[in-house]
């Protein structure tokens, strides 16, 4: 028996697309013009997806991507085995440097470390698989916060006393890595992240090294881990 896609179905996910595809919300208008449909259509599909939890419309009446779409991104990659085929790289990674490497993912909005390979000595017994991490004090949420969905900061500064300052946020951006660890969050301990970007410039996870501050070297640090986080974009393709 031939069996036909759902048109609708597929024209809502067109929507989707166009949406995730532009740098910021957009309104009913704009999205018609894009898509090339009526308003009436256009709206009908923005409805259906806000509706799902796809899409937020926001109170100017612009639209743009919810948080399922990251929700979905990392149940993805848990259902291809990423957390698995990463596993080989942060061992080679921690091995490399003899410091602690975490793979950092959100989950419902939470930092959560998803994966970790642990150096000779444990630095803090709390800090394992499903822990929680601070978008602020921490260097992994200083990479989602420069590198993650605009629309990620966006929802964790209305929601939150979430923000990091300009200043720093452009010296991340710019060198492609963050230092985070120390104060009472961690004391003694430095941290340096980088973030895991796919071929769409998406932040797909953070990687992140942990050591002792009397020992932490990050400029030594910086070439080793942004090597693993290309490993980790190619294995996330399948390139390896």
């Amino acid at each position: 028996m031939s069996v036909k896609p759902l048109t609708t179905a597929l024209k809502c996910f067109d929507m989707l697309e166009l949406v995730a595809g532009l740098p910021r919300p957009a309104r009913l208008a704009e999205l018609a013009r894009l898509a090339g449909e009526s308003r009436a259509t256009t709206y009908q599909r923005l409805f259906t997806l806000t509706t799902a939890g796809w899409l937020e419309r926001l109170p100017d009446d612009t639209y743009r991507l919810s948080l399922r779409a990251c929700r979905m991104a990392n149940a993805a990659m848990e259902q291809a085995g990423f957390g698995d085929r990463a596993q080989p790289i942060l061992q080679e990674l921690t091995d490399t440097t003899g410091e602690t490497s975490s793979l950092v993912a959100i989950e419902d909005r939470r930092l959560v470390i998803a994966q970790r390979v642990e150096a000779r000595g444990v630095l803090r017994a709390d800090l394992r698989v499903g822990s929680e991490l601070s978008y602020v004090d921490s260097a992994s949420g200083k990479i989602w916060l420069a590198f993650g969905d605009e629309s990620l900061s966006k929802q964790l500064s209305n929601q939150f006393d979430v923000s990091i300052p300009k200043r720093e946020l452009k010296m991340i951006l710019s060198t492609g890595y963050a230092h985070g660890g120390g104060g009472e969050t961690l004391p003694g301990i430095s941290v340096i992240a980088a973030p895991v970007i796919d071929d769409d410039d998406n932040c797909l996870a953070s990687l992140s090294l942990t050591g002792p501050e009397t020992r932490f070297s990050a400029k030594a640090l910086v070439e080793p881990l942004i090597r693993a986080t290309a490993a980790l974009t190619q294995t996330f393709y399948g390139r390896l």
